[in-house]
């Protein structure tokens, strides 16, 4: 073992890439540009052109702690998972972060973050303000839902997501994620959510949040870029949004983890609901738009609806459609 790895931990970066080299060049390069020095990085390339594993060759080169996987036949749910599995199976790394191939790393990140960690170990994640920015890199807007860096339980900032249908903490890109304290090594806070599932973030802080502390740091740490080829923008994958935060809040009020009374699952299925029909119903509303997500989402909408109404909140509907690999009773 050498003397960096003495005196710093150890930390994965996993990125997932497909057709964006230009993004990724510049995602790489703001992990290799990190003052914190212990990072090994993997790159899983399921692009259908040959660019980005030409692009890397020369980085491949000069920088030992690079792998890089290419597959030819992987679909993004293929590709995600490879590096899930990947994660599962690391016993290397006591820290890890993902990095979206256009999303970028800003050069301190990951030794703040480090820091957070290492002086305080009554936390289980840490997060920061992030920038949002466009095609061209230039800044849209900055995230930003505290004052100051603040150290918070996580039961509250929990119980806040649920209650407010917030992510919080934000996308995979901003965490860094202290491996000791995920399931099984893996990202999620359930058994069954498999694949790409659709709010693996968010539900990987949830796991994070019912193990201690959150350190939300107030310094933009990373940028999230928005354009119109991301996943997040399409219908399907807004419509599995609210099939699988309907799961999320399931789970938590059956185990009675953030949400423990009445009123909080009351709060937290009205803005369920008026997120549901804001973001996903109302723009497909007079689109002709079928799916059996569509139709999924209406079966929960009517549980939903007859769990407020008889104020007994038994949300017992039974979620069967793809992408899960078990049965989850709603």
């Amino acid at each position: 073992m050498n003397k960096l790895k003495k005196i710093s931990p150890s930390v994965l970066v996993l990125i997932p890439t497909f057709n964006r080299p230009k993004y990724f060049e510049i995602a790489l390069k703001s992990v290799l540009n990190q003052t914190y020095k212990n990072i090994n990085i993997v790159v899983s390339d399921n692009s259908t052109n040959d660019d980005t594993e030409k692009l890397i060759q020369s980085y491949l080169e000069s920088n030992s702690n690079i792998k890089y996987v290419r597959h030819h036949g992987f679909n993004a749910n293929d590709n995600w998972n490879f590096l899930r599995q990947y994660q599962i199976k690391d016993t290397e790394h006591e820290y890890v972060n993902w990095l979206m191939d256009d999303d970028i790393f800003y050069p301190d990140k990951i030794k703040i973050m480090m820091d957070m960690y290492l002086n305080n170990p009554d936390v289980s994640i840490v997060s920061s303000k992030r920038n949002f920015i466009d095609e061209d890199g230039n800044n849209k807007n900055q995230y930003n839902w505290l004052d100051k860096t603040s150290k918070l339980s996580g039961e509250f900032v929990g119980k806040l997501i649920f209650i407010n249908y917030h992510n919080y903490i934000g996308e995979p890109t901003t965490v860094l994620i202290k491996k000791k304290y995920l399931r099984n090594n893996d990202l999620c806070w359930n058994d069954d959510e498999t694949g790409f599932f659709a709010y693996v973030d968010t539900s990987t802080w949830l796991q994070l949040l019912s193990k201690g502390n959150l350190i939300w740091i107030n310094e933009p740490l990373s940028a999230s870029r928005t354009h119109q080829g991301q996943v997040t923008n399409w219908v399907n994958t807004k419509l599995r949004f609210n099939i699988e935060w309907a799961k999320l809040i399931t789970c938590a009020w059956n185990r009675k983890s953030f949400l423990k009374s009445k009123d909080d699952i009351r709060k937290t299925i009205f803005n369920w609901f008026r997120a549901s029909v804001k973001f996903t119903l109302w723009p497909i509303y007079d689109k002709n738009y079928q799916s059996e997500d569509l139709e999924e989402l209406k079966k929960i909408m009517t549980k939903m609806s007859e769990a407020l109404i008889s104020d007994n909140y038994d949300l017992n509907y039974e979620i069967i459609s793809k992408g899960l690999k078990s049965k989850e009773k709603f």
